[in-house]
């Protein structure tokens, strides 16, 4: 077993992950292989490419550079493999195509498309499965459900052919059916699915270990990135980690919330905010009919749009392997400085916690016949975890090369929506990183994928970009 120094870490560096975080539910069944894991017992000195981070940004960007390339890849994890955000959210895969810009709606159906095939093809065993019912939006918000409206109105005279899987609902008997009889309505889409995002991402980071020659090192924190001074472009930078220092070429950033910490430029432009989870003991109603939708409440006890909560449900087995739990998040206007600028996923903010027991009964029909929403309880949480996301101050993801920094490259900040956006994302930062390496011009590359909307131009990186967002309200304000 590793043993980390824990003095020695925390004087390190006072942001960087911490040692003894909240035990997360999809971590009850960690990778053996992973655990622990080093492919290599000394830190390797060199290499082409480093990424750092063991989410889903850094694996499927690993999966890009090493299936189209043969660069040494090394990937940098501060505590265990995805033991991060991706290790720790919510469990669902739904792309938004109402409300989100055009580019951005096609992009996130790209990458549930492409998740949904890669699990199909190498037939992954990590529970995904599509809901019957799709992706139920309950707004408790008149204002917000509104809003919702006129956007799923623009969808349909735009693009006819992606609203046709999108459906307002507002008529009570159909309200009663969804459970959600409380709300002012509901849009529901085809295409979503739950999932366990830690299973997804450790198969991956294990297959491209034992297939595709990856360098994982876990348990290694990163310090900073320098200049080296060399005149070798093969080893222009540096990476200082406490185990020592890799030289590389290039340097990709899959930290997400801890990004700007690294790369001081985004220090002001994504921000740190926590999110809290509970797994709930289900009722007995919902092992005999279990919910056919996943769920996104918006607008419950005035929360900001943002601010939405978040339901899906564990699979329920006959044989007493699954129990059914109910994966609810958000509650986030309980939280401390509603969460905001909080990197530690070391405790849980308890007023949270307890609104994430006693809420979901009072606003979705869990405990008797669909139709009666008048029996009130708290439900008991099975486990309670944080994990911290990584805000854009634009509401943008950020993927590409960091400007004045060349070699750097980032794909962060996805404001709560990484499952929908970090696979295809970082895949995109791959494919530039492959290009610059080649000796090709990466912009043009990035305009022929902005093109063919491979990548939207909102998560591009330009200076102008940033002179924009830093005009806009701080995260939080």
């Amino acid at each position: 077993m590793l043993v980390v120094d824990e003095d020695h870490y925390k004087s390190a560096g006072p942001h960087l992950p911490s040692l003894h975080p909240t035990s997360s539910y999809w971590h009850n069944e960690p990778s053996p292989f992973l655990r622990h894991h080093r492919t290599t017992s000394n830190l390797p000195t060199k290499a082409d490419v480093v990424i750092i981070g063991s989410g889903i940004s850094g694996a499927f960007a690993a999966k890009r550079l090493l299936e189209e390339s043969t660069l040494q890849v090394v990937m940098l994890e501060a505590r265990e493999a995805c033991w991060g955000a991706t290790g720790r959210n919510g469990g669902h895969c739904q792309p938004v195509l109402f409300s989100n810009p055009l580019d951005v709606a096609l992009f996130e159906a790209q990458n549930y498309t492409a998740i949904a095939a890669l699990i199909h093809q190498h037939a992954i065993p990590c529970e995904w499965q599509p809901m019957p019912g799709g992706g139920c939006h309950a707004y408790f918000s008149p204002t917000y459900f509104a809003d919702a409206k006129r956007e799923v109105a623009a969808l349909h005279h735009s693009r006819p052919d992606l609203s046709a899987s999108v459906r307002v609902i507002e008529d009570q008997p159909m309200l009663h059916a969804l459970r959600i009889p409380t709300a002012s309505g509901a849009v529901v889409q085809r295409a979503a699915a739950k999932l366990s995002p830690y299973k997804l991402v450790a198969w991956l980071l294990e297959h491209l270990i034992r297939t595709a020659a990856l360098n994982l090192q876990t348990n290694t924190p990163v310090l900073s990135l320098a200049r080296s001074g060399s005149t070798d472009p093969s080893a222009r930078w540096e990476v200082r980690t406490l185990r020592g220092t890799v030289a590389a070429a290039h340097v990709l950033v899959t930290a997400n919330a801890y990004t700007p910490y690294l790369l001081p430029l985004f220090r002001d432009l994504i921000v740190p905010v926590r999110g809290e989870m509970a797994a709930l003991r289900t009722p007995l109603a919902l092992l005999e009919q279990p919910l056919a939708h996943t769920y996104v409440f918006i607008g419950t006890d005035e929360q900001e749009r943002i601010q939405d909560d978040y339901l899906v449900q564990r699979p329920v087995e006959p044989a007493g392997d699954r129990a059914g739990e109910l994966m609810f998040g958000g509650g986030r206007s309980r939280a401390r400085r509603e969460g905001v600028d909080v990197d530690s996923d070391d405790a849980i903010d308890e007023p949270v916690a307890a609104y994430l027991r006693t809420k979901l009964s009072r606003i979705l029909d869990v405990t008797g016949p669909v139709g009666d929403a008048s029996r009130e309880g708290e439900l008991v949480a099975e486990k309670e975890w944080t994990g911290i996301m990584g805000f854009s101050r634009d509401g943008y993801p950020w993927v590409g090369a960091v400007p004045g920094a060349e070699g750097v490259w980032v794909s962060a900040a996805y404001t709560g929506s990484g499952m929908p956006n970090a696979a295809l994302a970082s895949q995109h930062a791959a494919s530039l990183i492959l290009a610059a390496h080649a000796g090709e011009e990466w912009k043009d590359v990035e305009g022929e994928a902005v093109r063919k909307g491979e990548i939207p131009r909102f998560y591009t990186i330009t200076e102008e970009r940033m002179e924009r967002a830093r005009g806009l309200p701080r995260v939080g304000e």
